[in-house]
């Protein structure tokens, strides 16, 4: 399969493209368009019309003329000025993903770059060759520009990157596969580094990752729901049906269809359940909500003009495209709907290890000087506790750069950065809640009484956790399993 760049980009593609190294292409039309671009912006240049970036300084730096005649000479010192990443090396999934979107974003045709330079970044994505950017370093504002520059300065022939599984020198990996010196030309060095590209990228991959999660999520509820023999009539389509929130109505019709056949619910003989049993609608619903409205503002952010400055028809405009308070506030949001996910499932691990609830023994003890599985609610609220830190929000942590003219940075990077690390954090509680529930079930009656979908992730946690020695190595033992209990439920919003 083939993935083509200048039209539009799925979030599937970006995913086939970072992990399962799939060929990008560039189509004739888009050649055509930054061929375009390209005609007007150099007409320009020959009519000395003052263009920033073109014939400027940067940033605070915008009102001093700069020699256009010089451009290489620029251009290699705008990047080696602008490439101040530290920490560890990003990974490479997210280093391709930064890749394939400024090259899809650049081959819209409005950023005047030649078409030698869209060819060259085609050609480090098809033959593997995956730049060594330093995660940290980007406000998320006038472009992600530190890693940026670490990217573009690789094209180069500078700075490193892995090849064949091993880390060398860009020159070398450069002279391995046969591809020549590349000089950059007029604002070239300035549209690789001036955009979102990899605040959107790492936005991109979480969002995909989450969306599994969430998947993954509601079959561990299935579980627990079943653990619990909760009320189902709080969570059916009818009742949920008088409110018009739409993640709402999702969740109440998939647990609705997911828990009919089940006779193990509706056995418990209270009135009303706990909070975080009855309102899973309202609660994951609104996550899902959330949810959909990042992703789409992720999936706009990479399919848009992402440059500064831009070309249009036969005018150029300076202006605010790099900016990333689209993604930064999409994953603030996110982050925070996960975090309140995560606390609702240490709720569920909580209150499996009630009597009331389980109807075996409080902490499923075995005798009264066991202390059971208590100890997975402690974990549990460790992990909560950690996501409540991750959660607060990025974007509203402003601080200005480039003197007075960089005012308002949006954090993008920081904020999607932290998506993985939750999600991470997510996983580790689905597993805990699944084998909480699992536990249960086993105990009462091997989960004879479940309905067909709670069986099937019954038999999936017990094919993982099987010959584990402590409840810490089938938890752990979990965390890959979460993509087979995905796979069991379809929340009916993208492909995966």
């Amino acid at each position: 399969m083939t993935i083509d760049i200048g039209t539009k980009l799925s979030l599937s593609d970006i995913v086939k493209v970072a992990r399962d190294y799939e060929i990008v292409r560039i189509t004739n039309e888009a050649v055509d368009a930054v061929q375009r671009s390209r005609r007007i912006l150099e007409e320009f240049i020959h009519s000395n019309v003052k263009i920033y970036g073109v014939n400027t300084g940067l940033g605070d730096l915008y009102n001093v003329t700069v020699n256009p005649e010089g451009v290489t000479k620029y251009s290699i010192e705008m990047l080696i000025d602008h490439a101040v990443g530290i920490d560890d090396y990003a990974p490479d999934d997210w280093v391709r993903a930064t890749m394939l979107i400024r090259v899809h974003q650049l081959s819209l045709g409005y950023s005047g770059v030649r078409d030698v330079v869209i060819e060259r970044l085609i050609q480090f994505l098809n033959e593997r060759i995956t730049p060594q950017i330093p995660k940290y370093g980007s406000v998320g504002a006038s472009g992600d520009l530190a890693p940026l520059a670490h990217l573009a300065l690789t094209l180069l022939g500078r700075g490193y990157v892995k090849y064949q599984g091993k880390v060398m020198s860009s020159a070398e990996a450069l002279k391995l596969v046969g591809l020549g010196e590349l000089r950059l030309s007029y604002k070239e060095a300035l549209s690789l580094i001036n955009g979102t590209s990899y605040s959107t990228a790492i936005a991109a991959l979480g969002i995909w990752d989450s969306y599994i999660l969430l998947r993954a999520a509601l079959i561990a509820m299935v579980l627990m729901l079943e653990a619990s023999r909760a009320a189902t009539a709080p969570l059916s389509t009818e009742a949920n049906s008088v409110k018009l929130h739409s993640g709402e109505g999702r969740i109440a019709n998939i647990l609705t269809n997911l828990l009919g056949d089940s006779k193990e619910v509706n056995t418990g003989g209270r009135v009303q359940d706990p909070y975080s049993i009855r309102c899973i609608p309202q609660v994951f619903g609104s996550v899902i909500d959330s949810w959909i409205w990042a992703y789409n503002n992720v999936m706009n952010e990479v399919n848009s003009v992402n440059d500064n400055p831009i070309i249009i028809n036969n005018n150029v405009y300076s202006t605010c495209h790099f900016h990333g308070q689209y993604v930064a506030i999409s994953t603030d949001l996110l982050n925070i709907a996960l975090t309140v996910l995560g606390n609702m499932i240490e709720r569920q691990v909580a209150q499996l290890l009630r009597r009331e609830i389980n109807g075996i023994s409080n902490y499923l003890a075995s005798g009264p000087w066991r202390v059971g599985l208590m100890l997975t609610q402690y974990t549990a609220a460790a992990l909560s506790a950690r996501l409540r830190e991750l959660a607060t929000p990025s974007t509203i942590q402003n601080i200005p750069t480039s003197g007075f003219q960089e005012d308002v940075n949006s954090m993008s990077a920081n904020s999607a950065i932290k998506l993985h690390d939750i999600n991470s954090i997510i996983a580790q509680l689905i597993s805990l809640l699944a084998y909480v529930s699992y536990t249960v079930l086993r105990l009462r009656d091997n989960c004879s009484g479940c309905g067909r979908a709670a069986v099937k992730a019954y038999n999936i946690v017990d094919k993982y956790v099987e010959g584990s020695q402590t409840h810490s190595e089938a938890v752990s033992r979990l965390t890959s399993a979460i993509n087979e209990l995905a796979g069991l439920v379809d929340l009916g919003i993208i492909k995966s």
